[in-house]
């Protein structure tokens, strides 16, 4: 029996390691990508043209949320599912995208005369079609992310981003303004849809069977809200400040959000994606999940909590040397934002907890209240303008950090003390390594490097110290044991 049971604990790390190694290429890839073209776009466009897209991608995000109505997830979790139960997920989402494509339609000049920009209205008509054209994927890459296919899924994902951007910048480069940002995404659906269905050969049929999407709908619909509770206090920051600040404001805010998402984008996201499936196969073995989740956490910590605090010291030479001078508004907010994210880096993954054991129902309820207060939190804080808005940002996440984890760690017997220990080491030696970039910054301030020279070299010694402190001092075995293999390459 010991035997059996360390070797599927061998064999779930390896679906883990190998998943995880794949979905973190293919989302280091792609926010590369995106990175780049949105740097290229920031060139190219203007402020308040990132900030009018980021208000559509708003109404457009919460509307997508109902595009399969959680159907994708609900594949995964339920543990066994024939034609019936992917045709049933196929013909709701079609029929769904269908009527969110006219309600895109019928909200469009409401929500342009809002925000006093017309061009609004035209934006969201044209990315409405891509609700009619998500269910001839969406359904065909959860049969993968199930079957734990995750190198393909991973270069789908990877190709689709690449596609994307390259329309994006070849519009921008042509003069089509902020409109390249809107179409790239769209232009590229259409050219994904042969691809997935040659590497997924099931083909979808017009059918509900109602015993199915009984099944299926019990769990999504608790998923759904939650996802459409979690959206809304996501994106609420952003209807704000374009309403009251204006899209300028907005565009430097945005662009300072969505730097601070991307460590969350390439480690938290990324290994989630994987975890999900691989608990949902483990659902019944509590242990088994506690010791992987474990692993996990502390293997995320030890590089996101380096990356926030890293950004956080660099942000002025990052924001000037990379988007220009113009972007100096957004140094500040970016600053302030490093902090949630380091929060919500191990945060997120309660929610994967949640969801792997069937209890969306908890995920829901938690998301409701977590919610609650991040909507308080901006209503509050936006009288005092972007900067006040962001603390109360800040003062809201830790509260809703532990009541997420409470509740997740219950599920397969966590004791917050083990979560908070295997947290420690990372904290620690990023601790360290501001007080090292602070010396450093000190001592060279008369040299008065050029910006670009300095970033180089903050970042240089940033990451040098933190390896070393955390391989000395701490003697933590995952940056030790990836110090081995990087010697065994060499």
């Amino acid at each position: 029996m010991r035997g059996a049971s360390l070797m599927k604990r061998s064999e779930i790390k390896q679906k883990v390691v190998r998943g995880s190694a794949w979905t973190l290429f293919a989302n280091v890839s792609s926010q590369a990508i995106s990175f780049l073209v949105t740097v290229v776009l920031a060139r190219l466009l203007t402020p308040g043209d990132f900030g009018v897209v980021a208000i559509s991608a708003v109404f457009i995000g919460v509307i997508t949320l109902f595009q399969d109505v959680g159907m994708g997830a609900a594949l995964i979790q339920r543990k066994e599912i024939d034609d019936d139960y992917l045709s049933t997920s196929f013909s709701v989402s079609l029929l769904a995208g269908a009527a969110l494509a006219g309600l895109v339609a019928a909200i469009s000049p409401l929500v342009a005369a809002f925000y006093g920009e017309a061009v609004l209205r035209d934006i969201l008509l044209v990315s409405s079609l891509g609700f009619l054209l998500s269910p001839f994927t969406s359904i065909h890459t959860s049969i993968l992310s199930k079957g734990l296919e995750f190198k393909k899924v991973a270069l789908i994902q990877l190709g689709t981003q690449a596609v994307s951007g390259s329309i994006s910048v070849g519009l921008a480069l042509s003069g089509y303004g902020l409109w390249s940002m809107v179409l790239g995404k769209i232009l590229s659906q259409p050219l994904l849809i042969p691809v997935v269905w040659s590497v997924v050969k099931w083909r979808p049929r017009l059918k509900v069977v109602r015993k199915c999407f009984t099944d299926l709908f019990g769990f999504s619909s608790h998923l759904l809200g939650f996802n459409l509770l979690n959206f809304f206090a996501r994106s609420l920051d952003n209807l704000i400040i374009g309403k009251y600040l204006g899209p300028q404001a907005l565009g430097y805010y945005s662009v300072a959000y969505n730097l601070m998402l991307k460590p969350l984008q390439l480690i938290s996201w990324s290994i989630g994606k994987v975890l999900f499936p691989v608990f949902s196969s483990i659902q019944d073995d509590p242990a088994q999940t506690r010791a992987v989740y474990l692993k996990i956490i502390k293997s995320i910590s030890l590089i996101t909590f380096p990356m926030m605090t890293g950004l956080f010291m660099v942000a002025e030479e990052f924001i000037l040397s990379v988007y220009g001078d113009t972007w100096r508004p957004a140094i500040l907010p970016l600053k302030l934002l490093c902090a949630v994210g380091a929060i919500q880096s191990i945060g997120t993954t309660a929610g994967v907890i949640f969801n792997s054991q069937g209890r969306s129902d908890l995920n829901l309820k938690v998301g409701s209240v977590s919610a609650t207060a991040i909507v308080i939190g901006f209503i509050i804080g936006i009288n005092w303008g972007v900067i006040g808005l962001i603390t109360a940002y800040i003062a809201v996440s830790l509260p809703i950090f532990f009541l997420g984890q409470f509740y997740a760690n219950r599920l397969i017997g966590l004791k917050m003390g083990e979560l908070l220990s295997a947290l420690v080491p990372a904290a620690a030696c990023s601790v360290f390594m501001v007080a090292v970039l602070a010396a450093f910054r000190y001592m060279s301030g008369s040299l008065r490097f050029e910006v670009a020279t300095a970033l180089v070299l903050l970042i240089l010694v940033g990451a040098s110290s933190y390896i070393l402190f955390a391989a000395k001092v701490f003697k933590v075995d995952e940056v030790n044991e990836a110090l081995q293999m990087v010697k065994r390459k060499l």
